[in-house]
């Protein structure tokens, strides 16, 4: 992944509702609003249909964290783009999701991150964020330019898609349901906010010492 400085470095102008949003919070430049979409904590959003919620919550996930940026980008008229990218999720990324998986014989489950796309860059606003995660994700099987703001039923249908890509890569996942594998992810999700809170209060006692 690259850093924000690769980022075209622009005033913010009040082109639109996301634009007039950052300059309210006295943010003035393109990259200063994606450092401060850095700096906010990760944290699971109460829809994430419509990214501008982060400002109500303070908090973010990467798909409302890139959702904002994707879309103040789109207002200021820059070729910056929201990514969602598939990568195959194990206990090397999130400790504890192979005894999850495990049981119906599989090494990994197809899992989806978003990233920003400028050019050739690729640059992560969650990269560092107490996020639940071992390690920033570098590799990725598939990689789909999208909306700034999907439906959940928008994710759910991409996801599909590119599962059954999946099944030629890993012929065991084609012998799970969909339905099944759907469960399996909601509870790999459940275990990635569980990682989350342990590596905050981790990082809240050491601050603390």
């Amino acid at each position: 992944m690259n850093s924000i400085e690769v980022l075209p470095n622009v005033d913010i102008h009040a082109k639109g509702v996301v634009s007039e949003k950052f300059l309210e919070h006295g943010i003035k430049t393109f990259c200063a609003a994606c450092h401060w979409i850095k700096d906010l904590p990760y944290g699971f959003n109460s829809n994430s249909e419509n990214s501008l919620i982060l400002f109500q919550e303070n908090r973010g996930t990467c798909t409302t964290k890139h959702g904002v940026i994707a879309r103040l980008a789109h207002e200021l008229e820059l070729e910056i783009y929201k990514n969602l990218g598939f990568y195959r999720l194990n206990d090397e990324i999130v400790i504890g999701v192979n005894a999850i998986i495990q049981s119906h014989g599989l090494s990994f489950i197809p899992q989806i991150h978003c990233f920003l796309e400028y050019g050739s860059f690729k640059v992560d606003l969650t990269e560092g964020n107490c996020n639940g995660k071992n390690k920033t994700i570098e590799d990725y099987d598939f990689v789909v330019r999208v909306t700034p703001d999907l439906t959940y039923e928008e994710e759910n249908k991409y996801y599909i898609n590119y599962l059954n890509q999946y099944f030629t890569i890993e012929p065991r996942l084609a012998q799970v349901s969909i339905p099944t594998i759907l469960e399996l992810l909601e509870a790999c999700n459940k275990q990635v906010k569980y990682q989350c809170s342990v590596m905050s209060n981790r990082n809240f006692a050491f601050t603390a010492q």
